[in-house]
């Protein structure tokens, strides 16, 4: 019994030493593991993405095609861990969406700022005295269909008769209702050369809205697409039969009602 005893003692020992270096040979695989980790880690998060970064306030109920093609962001490098949850990298994220709150200057455009421009969200894009009103189906010459989208900016102009025409003149009236007019939302449907299916809502001050029904319900309506960008004013337009030739400033032919 004596003579097992340093036996059992040796092997208790060498198992011990045994597992003490097993725990530590494991213990610094996983150290390098870890620092391998951490380094990748740090590295990955140091690169550099690209981001869609607010270049201005923009106001809750923005249309995201007009944030897209307004220039209402910049895109940003950023280190990558830097990168907010959701962030959108492509301004073609945006199309069909509206701003879902302010957007602050310098601050990236997550999902969580954006949400569906769904019908019932038409009221979260008007503030204050602007109205949305629907028109009455436009064929497609007159409505622009096809090239009219969600978020664009038109000119609106009217063509009515003239009620005081003298006797066999029949005069007809074109001109400027509104212009610099936001669309809101689009025909669902385009049949060409028929009406579109659906109507276009536009967004107008309050104190314009009448002028636009009734133009709208007593004449014919054309839109004239605006530049996306860089747009400049222009003269209010008044054209009948009877001053079509005048011209600008005396250039062309005068009759009568000419005028520029």
């Amino acid at each position: 019994m004596e003579n097992l005893l340093p036996s059992r003692w040796l092997k208790t020992r060498q198992g011990t030493i045994a597992v003490g270096i097993g725990a530590a040979v494991l213990a610094a695989i996983l150290l390098l593991v870890y620092l391998r980790s951490y380094r990748s880690s740090v590295k990955g998060s140091s690169e550099p993405v690209t981001v869609l970064v607010a270049s201005r306030l923009i106001p809750k109920g923005t249309s995201g095609t007009a944030v897209a093609t307004k220039n209402l962001f910049e895109v940003t490098s950023i280190p990558k861990g830097q990168l907010k949850f959701g962030a959108i990298t492509d301004s073609g994220a945006l199309r069909g969406t509206v701003v879902a709150n302010d957007i602050y200057p310098s601050q990236q455009l997550t999902s969580a700022d954006f949400r569906s421009a769904a019908a019932g969200a038409l009221a979260s894009q008007l503030t204050t005295t602007w109205r949305a009103i629907a028109l009455p189906p436009l064929d497609a010459a007159h409505g622009l269909a096809g090239a009219v989208q969600t978020g664009d900016h038109v000119d609106v102009y009217a063509q009515l008769d003239d009620a005081n025409s003298p006797a066999g003149l029949n005069i007809k009236t074109l001109a400027t209702v509104l212009r610099d007019v936001e669309i809101l939302a689009t025909p669902t449907s385009i049949t060409p050369g028929a009406a579109v299916s659906g109507n276009y809502v536009l967004k107008v001050p309050s104190d314009q809205a009448p002028r636009l029904l009734y133009a709208a319900d007593n004449g014919k309506i054309w839109f004239v697409l605006r530049p996306a960008n860089g747009a400049r004013g222009s003269h209010p337009a008044f054209v009948t039969n009877l001053n079509l030739f005048a011209g600008r400033r005396g250039q062309g032919h005068v009759t009568l009602g000419g005028g520029d």
